[in-house]
């Protein structure tokens, strides 16, 4: 109702503006309704290309890779206030045995102390303000971070981002961070689409009896068929017949297909969840979803998983969880309790 008084209204405007007769209006308005519920949904449900920049957000080109914000300079990682940091880039086939020069910045990952991998959602790259903000309270309670763009992303090497690409750029890290580390502990933070990569790569990883020590997940959905069909972007088309064929049936087909509520009973260390109720980006109940599933289909031996709501009183939303004056204690107290296993036999939290 509310997309057809919408459209009601823009054709008026349009119809006043240009001066269009009764039936030029009509027919305008039939051609608007062809465009936008049969060749925009046809074209993409039969390209993968749309899809996979819809999904990851960069572009295949590299005169169109995501370098936003613009005025990051990678290169110098300390102008954003980030003190004791270093770029460097890796082989994501290969283990890089000679990347980095300076051996005193690899042995301070066998300090003992945490080690946590970032991985970014979509849009930007890892220079994104709150990305950073995240980054800050990590070091500020004494963790190393990893922070690195996936392929196509910001000065990553411009190749077209798949599922299959981004996990083994995750993959790639991690071991990377394995050869350098001794015996420090890992953790991986994803977020939103991140919270999907980290998801598939953590459950490769458990699947080898490789797992990190602990997973954190901010803003995830349960899987992407359900993100797009809630997806702000979709509006206009979610109610419509065949939308699950049109918009997500060639998702898996066209290696976009992110399903963490598949995966993660395969997970058997400890989660945490963090969602703000008034995100409209990922819906505060596709998090919820995900963490039913963990409890249903997780089975006796897995550590604890634990959901933290953030109230919408806070306006948090997206992006914006960093700025939560509880995080670092609730980041704090879960590291310690992996590294401890004090968990007192309980299997979930809420």
């Amino acid at each position: 109702m509310a997309v057809r008084r919408s459209l009601g209204i823009f054709l008026a405007i349009v119809a006043s503006y240009f001066g269009m007769s009764t039936q030029q209006i009509i027919i305008f308005g039939l051609l608007l309704l062809i465009i936008l519920f049969i060749i925009i949904p046809v074209i993409y449900h039969n390209s993968a290309t749309i899809q996979r920049h819809l999904v990851f957000l960069p572009w295949d080109l590299p005169e169109f890779a995501v370098k936003w914000p613009k005025n990051v300079d990678f290169d110098l990682p300390e102008k954003e206030g980030l003190r004791g940091t270093r770029n460097f880039y890796l082989e994501t086939d290969l283990c890089p045995n000679e990347t980095i020069s300076e051996k005193s910045f690899e042995t301070h990952f066998q300090s003992g102390k945490p080690i946590f991998i970032y991985l970014h959602g979509n849009t930007g790259s890892r220079g994104r303000d709150h990305r950073i903000e995240i980054y800050k309270i990590l070091s500020n309670l004494d963790y190393h971070v990893i922070a690195f763009d996936y392929r196509g992303y910001a000065d990553s090497s411009p190749a077209v981002p798949t599922k299959t690409g981004v996990v083994q750029d995750a993959i790639s890290v991690y071991k990377y961070v394995q050869s350098k580390c001794a015996s420090s502990p890992i953790f991986i933070w994803g977020h939103s689409l991140g919270t999907a990569v980290s998801t598939q790569f953590v459950n490769d990883m458990s699947l080898t009896n490789n797992p990190p020590e602990g997973l954190i997940l901010e803003s995830p959905f349960n899987n992407i068929y359900d993100e797009i069909k809630l997806h702000p972007m979709s509006f206009l088309w979610r109610k419509m017949p065949l939308f699950d064929w049109l918009f997500t049936g060639n998702l898996d087909k066209n290696d976009v297909g992110f399903a963490s509520d598949r995966l993660i009973s395969n997970i058997e260390i400890p989660i945490i969840i963090l969602h703000a109720e008034d995100d409209l980006v990922v819906p505060f109940q596709l998090g919820q979803k995900l963490f039913k599933t963990a409890l249903k289909h997780r089975s006796s031996k897995a550590k604890p998983i634990q959901f933290i709501p953030f109230s919408s009183v806070h306006g948090y939303g997206h992006i914006y969880i960093y700025a939560a004056p509880e995080l670092p204690e609730i980041v704090g107290k879960f590291v310690t309790n992996c590294l401890s296993d004090t968990w007192n036999d309980t299997r979930s939290m809420h």
